[in-house]
């Protein structure tokens, strides 16, 4: 957005001062000529606006007897051109053709010329152009020696630095012939109408090129900036996407409880719910995160998974849960805490007292994940064995069925199969 209004501003720049520049108006001339007769003693004089300066001509006026080229044409682009002019000041004839403006101008300005009028090609009629008569290379000469100097001559050789007009070809022909008859021309500019402002051939080309590779940057530079922008939305929606399955699966791995009476979070020094602000009451379902802070399952889980942090300690579930997530490649690697340790050789052994037990323990949270001290083996093995001791006053066996512990059924849906009841023969 910024370069755009950077590119905006200078073309904005360049248009103004492409107009502004004093070459971008086109400055009209009132051409005065007198036709002098000197066999019938008798003049005509013709006053016209069909002049147009030069765009490096000084608008100003002059005035002078008008002299044409000594040479077999008339455009005077040898600069060894005399004129025939028998009085100063004069005024320069040239027809326009086979050289530069430049060049015609600085011939008959090194001649001392006051003016230099170049009338236009013969299939253009009195059709005018205002002359790029620019010559920034050129280097003057020296006026020759057999060109009088005067005060009113001055010493200036540039293209610029004396006015140039043009004139149509029928007008421009018309005093050529005259003169060749023997006719005396004088004439006489005075400054017209100024008109603009207006671009020439040059400027046009040069605003159009201008105006297409600033178009073309923008348009370049806002491609990419959109390709970059629609990238990196993609790339960080897949890793949102990715990282919300995860913490899915890893909410699937936290213990779930259900409070009831005589629990110490139901009692009068319980705590409550950091999410929602409410106490915790019997039948409540609460979930344990693996920094022992517990919340209603219904708060935490929408908040699991998007954050996937505690509310309250900001404890990492997804790191706390050894979730490695590749999130280019789409893998996640779970590391979970142990089952319980077999007792006596019989896999998944459980005691039907083994709920209080293990609420105790959630209580305390993932003591196994968060790498809290353990009783040692033989003290825990010891206590199950407690829980395992049935008496039976017949001497009878007694089939003892014990459901595996349910911490939380989302997750154990995952699993393969429900691991069936254990039956163990207990005899005294």
């Amino acid at each position: 957005m910024k370069l755009q209004k950077k590119c905006g501003l200078m073309v904005l720049l360049l248009l103004t001062v492409l107009f502004q520049t004093p070459e971008s108006y086109s400055t009209n001339a009132y051409v005065t000529v007198t036709y002098y007769n000197q066999s019938s003693n008798h003049s005509t004089t013709e006053v016209c606006e069909c002049g147009i300066y030069g765009l490096a001509s000084p608008v100003a006026n002059a005035g002078g007897t008008v002299g044409i080229p000594k040479s077999f044409n008339y455009q005077a682009c040898d600069p060894h051109t005399e004129f025939t002019y028998s009085e100063t000041p004069w005024i320069a004839l040239i027809e326009r053709g086979n050289c530069t403006f430049s060049e015609k101008i600085q011939t008959a300005n090194r001649r001392g010329a006051e003016a230099a009028v170049i009338y236009n090609v013969p299939e253009s009629g009195n059709e005018t152009l205002q002359m790029a008569n620019f010559d920034p290379f050129f280097i003057p000469m020296p006026r020759e020696a057999s060109i009088p100097c005067n005060k009113e001559v001055k010493e200036k050789t540039g293209a610029g630095d004396i006015v140039s007009i043009m004139i149509g070809n029928l007008k421009g022909t018309k005093i050529l012939q005259s003169i060749q008859r023997g006719i005396q021309v004088t004439m006489v500019i005075e400054v017209g109408k100024k008109h603009g402002p207006w671009m020439n051939h040059y400027s046009i080309f040069f605003v159009s090129v201008s105006f297409f590779i600033v178009t073309a940057a923008t348009v370049g530079y806002f491609i990419f900036y959109s390709a970059r922008r629609l990238r990196n939305a993609r790339a960080q929606n897949r890793k949102q996407r990715q990282l919300k399955a995860d913490a899915k699966r890893a909410i699937g791995k936290l213990q779930l409880r259900a409070l009831k009476h005589g629990d110490k979070e139901t009692g009068p020094d319980g705590d409550s719910c950091a999410v929602c602000i409410e106490i915790f009451r019997p039948n409540d379902i609460v979930r344990i995160l693996t920094c022992n802070h517990l919340f209603h399952k219904t708060c935490i889980d929408p908040w699991l998974l998007e954050h996937r942090t505690c509310p309250m300690c900001k404890c990492d579930i997804l790191k706390a849960l050894g979730v490695e997530a590749d999130v280019e490649a789409g893998t996640v690697s779970f590391q979970t805490a142990g089952s319980n340790p077999n007792i006596n050789g019989s896999p998944d052994s459980y005691s039907p007292h083994e709920e209080d037990s293990h609420s105790e323990t959630a209580s305390s949270g993932y003591a196994s994940v968060q790498g809290a001290d353990e009783p040692p083996m033989e003290e825990r093995a010891q206590s199950q064995n407690d829980h395992l001791r049935l008496v039976n006053h017949d001497a009878s066996s007694v089939a003892v069925d014990v459901l595996p512990q349910l911490d939380n059924p989302a997750f154990e849906a995952d699993e393969p199969s429900v691991r069936e009841a254990s039956i163990h023969q207990i005899k005294f």
